[in-house]
């Protein structure tokens, strides 16, 4: 693949980073930007999402600690070495997370579950780009495969092929951001919960699109992660999304109702108010 991009004087620039680096660049570019499209205030989104950004960076490196946590207790040097291990996505995920509702809780500027909506499409958009950084890195490969679709890295031996895993992270994220796009427009277009305010549409109290990305993120980890050469058992990671997966239903199934209840009862008449109406215009 191409696990160098260019380079500066003698300065590798790595296609990973580069990847990595645009994907995070734009979603936080666009993040920021659809704040007011689920009313969030923008200084405090703002802030909310800088330390989330933080604590982003802090989980995706703490998964690798945590599962190895023998070897970095026995040799604690290489807690520095950044070159040992890697970026753990699902811990990247769980750090924003936690951050986030620290930040939000008992918080009257800032909606957590709004915010959430709103970061939800670009998240997915970070790992519909990024993933293709480590696939011309060569990192997260797929186990050998005769599939008439799987790619040969260069550090393989001729013939042998591998499944391209990190094209089908991007792919399958591509089209759950597509669906949850999607399912957004319909989610506006029927005002959300509160129904109409000085005749703009609100948007849901409850978060929709974050637990329903999450569970189909979950979803697409569990299966795709089988064909990974690191398949074998389950890893943090892996139990995380497990153990999670539960409360994201509750999570979808409750903010749904709360959803469906709001546009009902929006959109059924004041029958008090009718009669009266009538009663009123009635010839005496």
């Amino acid at each position: 693949m191409y696990p160098v991009l260019f380079h500066i004087g003698t300065i590798p620039v790595e296609t990973y980073y580069v990847f990595w680096f645009t994907a995070l660049s734009l979603t936080l570019l666009w993040t920021v930007g659809r704040l007011p499209l689920y009313g969030v205030d923008d200084d405090e989104g703002r802030r909310v999402i800088s330390w989330s950004f933080m604590g982003m960076l802090v989980g995706a490196r703490a998964f690798e600690y945590i599962w190895n946590f023998p070897v970095y207790w026995n040799n604690p040097a290489l807690i520095l070495d950044l070159n040992r291990g890697g970026l753990a996505e699902v811990g990247a995920i769980s750090g924003a997370v936690v951050t986030a509702v620290a930040l939000c809780w008992h918080n009257p500027k800032i909606s957590f579950e709004r915010l959430c909506d709103a970061g939800t499409p670009p998240t997915l958009f970070t790992m519909a780009l990024g993933r293709w950084g480590c696939f011309f890195a060569g990192c997260c490969v797929g186990v050998p495969s005769p599939f008439r679709l799987a790619v040969r890295f260069p550090y393989d031996p001729v013939g042998v092929t591998r499944h391209p895993t990190q094209l089908y992270y991007s792919f399958v994220s591509a089209a759950i951001l597509l669906l949850l796009l999607a399912l957004e427009k319909r989610i506006l277009r029927r005002g959300g919960r509160g129904g109409r305010a000085e005749g703009r549409k609100q948007p849901p109290q409850h978060a929709l699109l974050a637990p329903l990305g999450l569970i189909l993120y979950s979803a697409m980890r569990l299966s795709i992660d089988s064909f990974r050469v690191e398949g074998d058992g389950l890893s943090l990671s892996h139990w995380t999304l497990i153990a999670a997966m539960p409360f994201e239903v509750v999570w979808l199934t409750m903010s749904w109702r709360a959803f469906h209840k709001s546009t009902s009862n929006s959109s059924t008449p004041n029958l008090s108010t009718s009669s009266s109406n009538t009663s009123n215009s009635s010839p005496s």
